[in-house]
């Protein structure tokens, strides 16, 4: 796998270089505009591939322009309703910290003037607002947010925030389901494991215990299709694949059975690399052809009844015409089902370096892994030594 893997490493580093624009910032793909969030995953990528010089020479140009395009978006989205829970702000604001934590330029401006207007002042009601223990969709990103956010205030900002994280955790550990997520359906779906598992990030950021980390692995891994993947639709997904790896990974070291389908699962990604050295988000969708069909009908019905609702709507759903290309917040261009981009290849990377470190631990220290609380963040960040960006 070593050789395979650092053939990955390579072609993704090529592909975040072909989405630099002259004047120092990224596009999501070679084809879009340049974004701050595209900005935010080209840093994620060159961190976990350890490129430090590259990383110093665009420190400061980098990190001027984030903050600057961060305050310009506050503004464009304060019109949307209460920043404190708009998820396309909080994402770019997460990211933001999370980029400036990387290059070294965190801790001489916290953005606190930014963030402390956002902080829960009551865990409780707020999790109940965004209904994050309940599981409805898009609400473990929220939850997330509210937990990265308490954090940062702690360690960055000199707020005590320590009793309003511990709520957080107490009252997720107690609305855990019997699978270990928090949903009130029946059975298992691929909605649980996705939603939950932005909040199983910030329980791992924090050494929190996770008593029921066994079921919710071994009710992930029965999501797997043929391939390794974990999406409802064929070919995978970023998103899914990254957190059911996440997941699993977490209960795999001394299980043959597991280490053998997060292989099988890095092996499938490293296989979908595109020529250009990116990652898609999945190569059978579109087009349609004959062989993206069957690939659709066969997705639907291999599992049996494990998640068959959810794969059935998104096999129905994904065929219409609205869905020929896939349409985000973060860039006006909308890219092709298909097609490399830093969000995907980013995902697809970590997930690959995630397995590595669960076959071969040692191997942690080739992966530039994130150590502030949210997505990207990985133990080993703390017990190898990493690049700081040189300043505070």
């Amino acid at each position: 796998m070593d050789a395979d893997v650092e053939s990955a490493r390579a072609g993704y580093q090529e592909f975040i270089t072909s989405c630099a624009t002259p004047g120092g910032d990224f596009r999501l793909t070679p084809l879009a505009e340049s974004t701050p969030f595209s900005s935010c995953f080209a840093v994620f990528g060159l961190q976990l591939l350890n490129k430090e010089e590259e990383m110093a020479g665009m420190a400061d140009a980098v990190s001027h322009g984030m903050r600057s395009h961060l305050l310009e978006y506050r503004d464009v989205r304060a019109a949307h309703g209460d920043l404190a829970f708009d998820k396309p702000f909080l994402q770019l604001l997460t990211f933001t910290l999370t980029s400036l934590q990387i290059l070294g330029r965190l801790r001489s401006d916290p953005l606190g003037d930014v963030i402390e207007p956002l902080l829960s002042s009551d865990v409780g009601k707020d999790l109940a607002r965004i209904r994050a223990l309940e599981g409805v969709p898009q609400s473990g990103n929220l939850a997330m947010f509210m937990a990265i956010l308490l954090l940062h205030a702690r360690d960055y900002l000199g707020i005590d925030s320590d009793g309003r994280i511990e709520e957080w955790v107490d009252r997720h550990l107690r609305a855990m389901n019997l699978r270990g997520f928090w949903s009130r359906s029946a059975a298992m779906t691929y909605l649980e494991f996705q939603n939950g598992y932005h909040q199983y990030e910030i329980l791992d950021y924090l050494g929190v215990e996770n008593p029921k980390a066994e079921a919710a692995a071994a009710n992930v891994q029965l999501l797997a299709d043929d391939d390794g993947h974990y999406a409802p639709y064929p070919g995978g997904g970023g998103c899914y694949d990254y957190d059911a790896v996440r997941i699993i990974s977490a209960c795999a070291l001394e299980d043959p059975g597991r280490r053998g389908a997060l292989r099988q699962t890095a092996a499938s990604i490293m296989k979908d690399q595109n020529a250009d050295g990116g990652f898609a988000e999945s190569k059978l969708v579109r087009p349609r052809t004959l062989r993206n069909l069957r690939a659709s009908f066969t997705h639907v019905w291999r599992l049996g009844f494990r998640g068959l609702g959810e794969r059935l709507r998104y096999g129905l759903t994904l065929q219409r015409p609205k869905h020929d290309r896939i349409a985000t917040h973060w860039s006006d261009y909308s890219r092709e089902w298909s097609e490399s981009d830093l969000w995907d290849s980013w995902f697809r990377m970590l997930t690959v370096a995630t397995v590595d470190c669960v076959l071969t631990p040692a191997n942690a220290s080739r992966w530039g892994f994130i150590d502030y609380p949210g997505i990207g963040y990985h133990r080993s960040a703390r017990e190898t030594s990493s690049w700081s960006g040189g300043a505070t």
